[in-house]
């Protein structure tokens, strides 16, 4: 994994910084905010060593958590069991359902993250956040 580019609590990711940092994977960005625009979205601080990152929410539950890495970004899900049966039995890759498969489960659910290097790479994402936010309306 690339490591955090938002380290420092002084330093609020803005749309010249992640179009800098994220490169090809910036207008990833742009969609994910798109395809979450109903949910309330919010830049937190997490500390150095995991640096800021996008948190997506409704009703003060997540959805995800959008991480800006240098030339990609990593989006952490935490899928919930009814969801996790759904994405287990779908067209969801082998890794990603092995990954699923042997998590361990927190309060927020399975944890899953998807990293995306450039547009061609959404059609997973895309896929999963419509499960969730399907299953979660």
């Amino acid at each position: 994994m690339t490591s955090v580019c938002f380290d420092q609590r002084s330093i609020i990711p803005d749309e010249r910084g992640l179009r800098g940092v994220l490169g090809e994977a910036y207008p990833c960005h742009l969609e994910i905010l798109d395809l979450t625009k109903s949910y309330a979205q919010e830049w937190k601080f997490y500390g150095k060593k995991y640096g800021w990152q996008l948190k997506v929410t409704h009703k003060g539950k997540a959805l995800c958590y959008v991480s800006p890495l240098e030339k990609s970004l990593t989006v952490g899900l935490g899928i919930r069991e009814e969801e996790k049966d759904i994405l287990l039995n779908s067209k969801l890759p082998v890794k990603m359902k092995q990954e699923l498969k042997s998590a361990k489960k927190y309060a927020e659910g399975y944890p899953l993250r998807i990293q995306i290097r450039r547009k061609s790479e959404m059609r997973t994402l895309r896929w999963v956040l419509k499960v969730l936010i399907e299953s979660r309306s």
